[in-house]
Formats: structure tokens, C-alpha cells, sequence
């Protein structure tokens, strides 16, 4: 379902399915988003570095160069700010540079994530971390969570990443923790938003604990050791008393909180992560298509699937996916 100039089409991917179509669509506005994910999802699949052999190289290639091209020269912002959120599709589409990056080693995909990177220091509050527009003062944990996520990715490149950036980073995820673990969205104990309208009836954000899921992810991969902080072991215990449930009916379907806990918890130890490992196979084994254009996807009904459609929702699986069968590094 990629597209033959590089990218994921989030509401037109379904042009490649020939007569019958797979449905689906996401907001076209999150093509650059959608794009990241993907690559970061394809970029695991082998271990690295990927050689001239890989069936995988040249599409990531192609995928990578394709966000270069959504890339302003003057600034490293990717895909530009016409949305008030457009600082996630730009996280995120950095993030997807840094897989690719390691992935292939290429220098051009290099210096576009380090352009990338420099850009989320640009919008970064000046003594804090990040949220929708640059430096407004303003901050959330959802944002900030796939900043950091660029940032340590970045870092691990050797690409130039400020250290002030990471330490504010931990410092808002412990601002935001509460008494009993839960990760904050604005705020200590605040559970994850939801856009306006009836969308917090059709997914009550405190049947998950994605915040919580995305703190503690972020808070090991900047040092931080549930065995050397309590409230992070009460983090754990929020995790494993919300597991995966495939029940879209009521909301249940959350493939970002799946994959912030899958990598939180293959950190904390083997058997939480069977735990919530069982869980997220039975829930997304009977769940993924298995025929027709729609073959090897799930359906976007979490959220955040009406904008990303179903490629989103496949990445983002995968990603999760990915976390049961490879150990911390």
C-alpha cells in the first residue's frame, strides 16, 4: 500500500487494491504521520543494517526521501503547520527518519533527521518540553512522548541532541506522576484527551492507561529504573490491570497505548510482559484480517483511527507487536 513516490496515504491507500477495496480511510492531513509510522514499523522487522539484499531497503528508502521532500529547508519543520497538532506528524516523521537512518545507514536520510531533530528543539518550551505550537508555554505528556521518542532515537545515532531537552523531558514525566503511577496528560493523574464532540463517550480514555504506558516507556529509556522509584512500580501495576482487550464496541481498541506498554513493561521484567503480551496476541490475532485487500491489517477503530485509517492502525500494531518478540537493548 505504498505509494509510488514514497509515502503511506492515510484516506487513499486503498487506490492500490485493484476492484475491491479495503476500507478504511484516514485524514489526509496525517499523510506525513502515517508515513513515519510506517517506516518505523518496517524498520524493525530485520536486524540491522539492511544490505543491498533486503527486500526492505528500497521501500524505506523511498518512504524516508519522500518526507525529505515535505521538509522545509529553512527550519527541518516536516510537512508544514496548517493543522493546529502538526508538531506530532513532525515527531513522529523524525522518529521514522531515525529507524531508517539505522537502519540503512544512508547519509541523506542522516542529515534529514538531524534537521528533524532540530526543529522539535526549535518548538520546545525553552525551560520545559513540548506541545501543539512552539515555545507557548505550554505541555503535554502526548506530544512530549514521541519528542523524546525522536530525541533518544536521534541520540543513539550520534546525531546531535541537546541534553537539556531529555532532562526536561524526565522532569515533566515526574511532575505529571501521581501517588498512585498514573501518568498525567497536563497534569498529575489526568487521564488521556479527547477531541471535542461525543469522542470521550466512545472511547473513555480511563479504560487505558496510555500516559502512564508513555511515561514509564520514556522514563526507562532516560535511565530511570522502576526497581530505584516506587511510583514507577505503581505505573507497572496500572499497566497489568488494564490489558488488552479486542472490543471496539466499547471503546477497548487502543494501539497507542498497547505499544507505550508493551515497551514499558519488556523493560520491567519477562513476566509482566507475558502478561500483557497474552492479552495483546489473543486480542490482535483474532482480530487481523486474513483475506482480501484488507489481508495482514486491523481495522482503525481506537481513538485515533479516523485520522490515521488503517495504515496507521497496522503500524502502530506491529509496533506493539514487535515488543514482545525482541529483548530491551
Amino acid at each position: 500500500h505504498q505509494d509510488d513516490d514514497g509515502r503511506w496515504n492515510s484516506d487513499e491507500f486503498s487506490a492500490h487494491d485493484g476492484a475491491e477495496k479495503c476500507d478504511g480511510a484516514g485524514n489526509a492531513a496525517y499523510d506525513v504521520a502515517v508515513t513515519g509510522l510506517a517506516l518505523f514499523a518496517l524498520s524493525r522487522m530485520e536486524p540491522h543494517p539492511l544490505g543491498a539484499g533486503s527486500p526492505l531497503r528500497e521501500p524505506l528508502l523511498r518512504g524516508a526521501r519522500w518526507l525529505g521532500t515535505q521538509q522545509a529547508e529553512q527550519n527541518g519543520l516536516i510537512g508544514g503547520n496548517a493543522t493546529h497538532d502538526f508538531v506530532y506528524g513532525h515527531a513522529i516523521a523524525t522518529l521514522g527518519l531515525c529507524a531508517v537512518t539505522s537502519a540503512t545507514g544512508d547519509e541523506t536520510v542522516r542529515t534529514a533527521a538531524q534537521a528533524g531533530l532540530d526543529y522539535l528543539e526549535r518548538h520546545r518550551n525553552p525551560y520545559s518540553v513540548w506541545r501543539y505550537r512552539p515555545r507557548d508555554n505550554d505541555n503535554d505528556s502526548s506530544v512530549t512522548t514521541w519528542a523524546t521518542l525522536a530525541n533518544v532515537a536521534g541520540r543513539e545515532l550520534g546525531l546531535a541532541v541537546p541534553e537539556v531537552a531529555l532532562d526536561m523531558a524526565a522532569v515533566w514525566f515526574d511532575l505529571v506522576t501521581d501517588e498512585r503511577g498514573r501518568v498525567g496528560y497536563t497534569k498529575a493523574g489526568e487521564f488521556s484527551s479527547r477531541l471535542v464532540g461525543d469522542h470521550a463517550q466512545r472511547f473513555p480514555p480511563q479504560q487505558g492507561e496510555a500516559m502512564t504506558a508513555a511515561g514509564l516507556f520514556c522514563l526507562q529509556l532516560l535511565g530511570r529504573s522502576t526497581k530505584e522509584q516506587p511510583q514507577l512500580e505503581r505505573s507497572v501495576a496500572l499497566l497489568l490491570a488494564k490489558l488488552p482487550r479486542w472490543e471496539p464496541e466499547r471503546g477497548h481498541v487502543d494501539h497507542c497505548y498497547w505499544f507505550f506498554a508493551a515497551e514499558a513493561l519488556r523493560r520491567v521484567g519477562s513476566e509482566e510482559l507475558r502478561r500483557f503480551g497474552d492479552q495483546l496476541l489473543a486480542a490482535t490475532v483474532k482480530s487481523q484480517h486474513v483475506r482480501g485487500p484488507c489481508a495482514g491489517s486491523w481495522d482503525p477503530v481506537d481513538p485515533w483511527g479516523e485520522n490515521g485509517g488503517r495504515v496507521y492502525s497496522t503500524a502502530m500494531t506491529m509496533l506493539a507487536l514487535q515488543a514482545l518478540r525482541e529483548p530491551p537493548k
